[in-house]
């Protein structure tokens, strides 16, 4: 018995390994074959195309304010605070608005508007984001709520 299965057990170890390294080598033979793939141009890749046209960038720039007024609605509808401020936060959107049409009339003053010129836009929107999450962020919600109650007890 011991002597069939020393002959079995390489036998089967060797038929595996043959097994094995049959499309190894089919693969390796093929690899020369394969056709070559276009490399993409990293430095456009995925960041669109500029210079792009002032009046497309506009038209950006509206559709983004349009969705961050979207974005402030719900976010007031959500909480509650007080009228006035409110109508605050809806005053100083509205300015910061102004301000980033009148940034991107500047940027596509030749017609065209460069990456950097957009860069710029960029990021005086998000400058005015930020300073607008300062002024009216939990702390100012918490003021909100307390001047609530205040007036409630006044009136």
């Amino acid at each position: 018995m011991s002597t069939l299965r020393t002959f079995v057990r390489p036998l089967a170890l060797a038929l595996a390994f043959a097994f094995a390294a049959a499309p190894l080598a089919a693969s390796a033979e093929e690899k020369g074959k394969a056709p070559k793939v276009e490399k993409v141009d990293k430095k456009k890749h995925g960041k669109g195309e500029f210079p792009i046209d002032a009046a497309r960038f506009d038209e950006k720039v509206e559709a983004k304010i349009k969705h961050a007024r979207e974005q402030m609605e719900s976010l007031l509808a959500a909480h509650p605070l007080p009228e006035s401020m409110k109508a605050q936060i809806r005053k100083d959107f509205e300015a910061g608005a102004a301000a980033i049409r009148a940034a991107a009339k500047e940027a596509g003053k030749d017609g065209k508007v460069t990456r950097d010129e957009a860069k710029d836009v960029k990021k005086l929107a998000k400058d005015l984001k930020k300073t607008a999450q300062e002024k009216y962020g939990k702390e100012a919600r918490r003021d909100g709520k307390k001047h609530e109650k205040r007036e409630r007890r006044a009136s």
